[in-house]
């Protein structure tokens, strides 16, 4: 128990101290233990179990600390969860409220107040930032009016350029708005509006941006070109060289806008290159034009030495003297540079020579003048009359007119100085006004020429087509139209004008020749038609030398078939024309059934069909005969006649007169009609020999004969 009151650990006491003191009882049952260690024990015991109770109220006091602990540590959890989560109007009270419970809590433990105190000021910040995120919302939302209303006066602007920023700007303050806040569908609608008409500012703005840019990149690269052009050449002179540096050099520096960096470096590049080209040769220049001044020098003398000696030549001869004073003056022209050092004495030595032999020609250049002042008076008087006849529209003696003008024109000298230009371009635009015209019209009448000649040709193609037509009438009156419509078109070009004529009268004379002939032509076509189906029946029939044992050609029977098929489908043609054709396809089919008879049997084309065929027909017409139509109605006598003429009206009147004649008349149409069935059937019989044809032909001929005359006497009764 001594042992258990000094151990340091109480877990240990606490399990071994049960467990002696049951050792200690169980030793007092059974033995007798002396006072003092009964005594001593029991204090010990007393003091363990005094250090046990301590170690419990220790414990609990720790668990009763740790409870509140934990639970202090929750409520300030739950109050951060809370902060956390605060949201709606009344955020800013609950906030402070939240504020206010954690600062009024108790104060927190070392171990673990940091990381909540950092939670809750995250979570106050948090909602401070929802709290300011809420207020702008508010105030977005009250912005949106003015908002709509700001973009609308910006689309109104008249330059896009000065407003663009700020519609930037206002577009991304939208968007937010818009991303936060519900709008009003017709707030949005407005302003869908107005951004639709900026956008289509903005694309106009980047299409002249770009244009601009592509103007200024095509100006630039044009300019550079003709730099490379006018650096390339070779008689590139100090002038032009110089002029090139200036412009290379301002070209640099307005280059202005261009698509991109890389056209912008392009043109540079070639700038440069264009520069450093030029450079040398204008040193070359400068030094070469350095020499030519002090070159130039010496000519100066000798030309003021000649001019001075013009001084006597004027005195003699001054026409001489000023015309050489005046190449003097040409050629000083060309040489008129000199370093400046001897330029001035130079120039004034040969002006005061000059100004001497002006004098001494003074009255010869009078002379001169007056010439000159009369010939500008003869050119004039020129240019006023081919101002004339710079509107005249007789085309061929006006132009021969000044043409000779022109020509006496040459023979005037020169006129007043300063007056040559404008004299000549009077004259020349007064020729030139007569000439335009002529050449207008001329180019109108081309144009009349080629459009009558046009509708010309359209009406020769249009006679051209009718010249082989059938249609005869329609042709012809459409062919007079053609005509009369000839005769109203104007003119065409005179080496054109014969051959087209001859062409129209050759289409429309080719119609009217077929046209008197047009009978003709139409019986050839017919004939032609059913010439062709015979010939062709008839290529069919094999050669006389042929042997007997050929065998019939495929289709033999198909093949006569169709070509007698458009020999009956013919156009009709007169019976002495028509039988001659009719007797050579029997003959054909003929002897095509004699070759090759089982080819044909039991066909349409197998001739004792035919026969059969005939014989049918022929009773089929003679039955339609009266029984008295055998007697020739020429054999009776009056008295026969009229007795036969009696008995009809008695059989009439015992019917009845109007139904008899009905009765009659319908029997006489369908007999016509059967005989006309039959006519028609009998010329789509076969092939039959001539020696069985021929009676059996004359018995229906006949009885068809019979048969009509008959119907015209009963016509002529009625």
């Amino acid at each position: 128990m001594e042992a258990l009151a000094g151990a340091p650990d109480p877990s240990a006491i606490r399990s071994t101290y049960a467990a002696v003191r049951v050792a200690w009882v169980e030793l007092l049952a059974d033995a007798d233990i002396q006072v003092d260690i009964e005594t001593r024990f029991e204090q010990v015991s007393d003091a363990v179990r005094e250090r046990l109770a301590a170690e419990e109220t220790a414990r609990v006091e720790a668990a009763r600390q740790a409870e509140t602990t934990a639970r202090e540590q929750a409520d300030r959890a739950t109050l951060c969860e809370h902060v956390e989560t605060l949201a709606g109007d009344d955020l800013a009270d609950r906030l402070a409220e939240a504020r206010a419970s954690w600062e009024g809590m108790p104060a927190m433990p070392e171990a673990w107040a940091a990381e909540l105190q950092r939670r809750f000021d995250e979570a106050c910040r948090a909602a401070d930032r929802r709290l300011e995120r809420r207020q702008q919302v508010r105030e977005m939302a009250d912005r949106v009016p003015t908002l709509v209303t700001e973009v609308e006066a910006l689309a109104e602007a008249p330059d896009y350029g000065q407003i663009r920023t700020q519609w930037y700007a206002l577009r991304r303050q939208w968007q937010a708005t818009v991303h936060e806040v519900p709008v009003d569908a017709e707030l949005a609608a407005r302003y869908e509006q107005a951004a639709a008409r900026l956008d289509s500012h903005e694309h106009d703005a980047r299409e002249q941006k770009t244009k601009q840019q592509q103007d200024n990149l095509h100006r630039l690269q044009a300019l550079v070109q003709q730099f490379e052009t006018r650096a390339a050449h070779e008689q590139l002179t100090l002038r032009e060289a110089e002029q090139i540096l200036k412009e290379i050099k301002l070209a640099v520096g307005t280059m202005g806008p261009l698509p991109v960096k890389q056209d912008r470096d392009d043109l540079t590049v070639r700038l440069q290159a264009v520069r450093a080209a030029v450079t040398p040769r204008l040193q070359e220049m400068r030094e070469a034009e350095e020499w030519k001044r002090w070159a130039n020098v010496q000519v100066q003398e000798e030309l003021s030495v000649k001019m001075e000696g013009l001084v006597a030549i004027a005195e003699s001869d001054p026409e001489k003297a000023a015309a050489d004073m005046r190449a003097l003056q040409e050629r000083w022209k060309h040489v008129a540079a000199a370093p400046r050092s001897q330029a001035e004495v130079l120039w004034t030595r040969f002006k005061a020579a000059q100004e001497q032999v002006y004098d001494k020609c003074k009255d010869f250049f009078a002379q001169q003048a007056a010439e000159r002042q009369e010939n500008l008076k003869k050119k004039e008087a020129l240019s006023e009359r081919a101002e004339a006849l710079a509107d005249s529209t007789d085309w061929v003696r006006t132009a021969d007119a000044i043409k000779g003008l022109q020509a006496e024109w040459k023979t005037i000298g020169a006129v007043t100085r300063g007056h040559e230009r404008a004299v000549w371009e009077r004259f020349r635009a007064a020729c030139d006004r007569f000439f335009s015209r002529r050449q207008e019209d001329l180019k109108q009448r081309k144009h009349e020429w080629s459009e009558n000649l046009a509708r010309k040709e359209a009406l020769i193609a249009e006679a051209d087509a009718l010249a082989q037509s059938t249609e005869w009438e329609r042709a012809a009156s459409r062919i007079k139209q053609l005509q009369l419509e000839w005769k109203k078109i104007g003119p065409v070009r005179k080496n054109k004008s014969d051959a087209i004529w001859q062409r129209f009268r050759a289409a429309c004379d080719t119609f009217f020749d077929r046209f008197k002939n047009r009978d003709q032509a139409a019986f050839t076509g017919k004939i032609a038609d059913r010439q062709t189906a015979v010939a062709e029946i008839e290529g069919l029939v094999p050669a006389v030398d042929t042997p007997g044992d050929l065998a019939a050609p495929d289709d033999l029977y198909a093949k006569v078939q169709a070509a007698r098929a458009r020999f009956l489908q013919g156009p009709e043609l007169p019976r002495h024309t028509l039988q001659p054709l009719a007797d050579r396809v029997n003959g054909a089919m003929l002897a095509l059934a004699s070759r090759w008879p089982e080819a044909f049997r039991g066909t349409e084309l197998d001739p004792d069909a035919t026969r059969k065929k005939m014989e049918k027909l022929v009773a089929k017409v003679e039955a339609l005969l009266p029984p008295d139509s055998a007697e020739p109605t020429t054999d009776l006598s009056p008295a026969e006649m009229l007795a036969r003429q009696w008995r009809e009206a008695l059989a009439a009147n015992t019917m009845g007169a109007g139904a008899a004649k009905q009765a009659e008349e319908a029997r006489q149409r369908a007999a016509e009609q059967e005989v006309r069935s039959a006519q028609s059937a009998w010329q789509r019989l076969g092939p039959i020999d001539p020696a069985a044809r021929k009676p059996l032909q004359d018995r229906f001929d006949r009885a068809v004969r019979k048969f009509f005359e008959q119907r015209r006497r009963h016509l002529a009764r009625a």
